[in-house]
């Protein structure tokens, strides 16, 4: 017997144009004449139903799937976070602000993960962090990160050489600590990128990438020491406030003084899924450098600069009169952060490309 299966059309995900497939198909195979499918009191019938059903299901599992296994059509964040894994690159779902400012640590040590109180633009309480050490009487270019709170983690897995962090960490905030048999110090960790196959000092390494639930932070791959059973590890990290700490005004500490007073900004709460798949692609495809157009497009919108992650908002063009010259500009983008935009997008061009911030 020869079933024509060109004639069944069962890839529809409306579970009518299934059933009318499937029983236009039946009828038309003369050893089954006798049955009857249309008839909605009929076990035939209940048959169909069942296949129709299961057909429909099976349909849109496979459609979400499929569209959600791709960047460029998968609608969902925790997708493209998956996706952006495979790719050795990092995306945050939320952020916190930041700044850069040169201290001076006057009376004593200032260790990793110190606060430092602020107030925001509406005028309540929260705290700033480094996760740097500067050594008593030394002037040092730091970091500070913008959080609720500093969280520590010792859920390490030695099987896998990796523990698991919630989504709502700073994944720039996060620290490897490794205590040798049960001593009184943890020595620090190396961080690297995942593509680095580099050996790094002791090849004490760790680096952090996007797990289906939360940040994987992990020293399994190759130039990695193994930790042993017989050590401890401890991770920490500062729990993310999204926009809270932009523009926020810091507090000197008694025991640190700022040379440099640079303004919190950065921070953002749950990116959007289209400015999250220009930064998977910008970073997979473009391996982090701008060459074409479109890498220049990518990289504005994965830069986390306020105000440019509205696609709408930004230009960038080759200078018709300018050889080796690319205008760069975004419509309403603050003067301060113009400057940010252009430092980071240079650090990310091929050498004898001028940016040019205009319109």
């Amino acid at each position: 017997m020869t079933y024509q299966l060109k004639n069944l059309n069962v890839a529809s995900l409306d579970f009518s144009d299934i059933k009318s497939s499937l029983t236009a198909f039946f009828n038309n195979q003369s050893e089954l004449q006798d049955i009857d499918f249309e008839n909605n009191a009929s076990t035939a019938n209940l048959i169909l139903n069942i296949l129709s059903t299961v057909t429909a299901y099976n349909g849109i599992y496979a459609q979400y799937g499929y569209v959600n296994s791709f960047a460029t059509t998968t609608t969902l964040l925790p997708s493209i976070l998956g996706i952006a894994a495979n790719n050795s690159v990092l995306i945050a779902p939320s952020q916190s602000a930041t700044c850069t400012r040169t201290v001076t640590a006057a009376g004593a040590t200032l260790y990793p993960y110190t606060s430092f109180k602020a107030k925001t633009t509406t005028g309540a309480d929260t705290f700033f962090f480094n996760i740097d050490t500067v050594n008593s009487g030394v002037s040092k270019a730091l970091k500070l990160y913008s959080g609720s709170e500093v969280v520590s983690y010792t859920n390490y897995n030695y099987d896998t050489q990796s523990c698991e962090l919630p989504y709502n960490v700073d994944p720039n905030t996060i620290s490897f600590y490794e205590n040798i048999n049960g001593g009184a110090t943890y020595s620090e960790w190396t961080r690297v990128d995942k593509s680095s196959t580099g050996i790094v000092g002791n090849n004490r390494t760790f680096t952090v990438i996007n797990g289906p639930k939360g940040f994987i932070v992990t020293n399994n791959f190759v130039s990695a020491l193994e930790i042993q059973t017989s050590n401890s590890v401890l991770i920490k990290a500062v729990i993310s406030n999204g926009t809270s700490g932009n523009n926020a005004a810091i507090t000197a500490r008694s025991d640190v003084t700022f040379v440099t007073n640079a303004i919190p900004s950065g921070g953002y709460n749950e990116i959007s899924v289209t400015e999250a798949r220009c930064r998977l692609l910008f970073k997979a495809t473009g391996q982090d450098r701008c060459v074409t157009i479109n890498d220049f497009v990518n990289a504005i919108l994965s830069s986390g600069i306020s105000g440019t992650s509205d696609s709408t908002l930004i230009t960038v063009a080759t200078d018709c009169c300018v050889p080796g010259t690319v205008n760069i500009y975004v419509n309403g983008l603050a003067s301060n952060d113009q400057s940010l935009l252009l430092s980071y997008l240079n650090a990310r061009s091929v050498a004898g490309i001028n940016l040019v911030y205009r319109l």
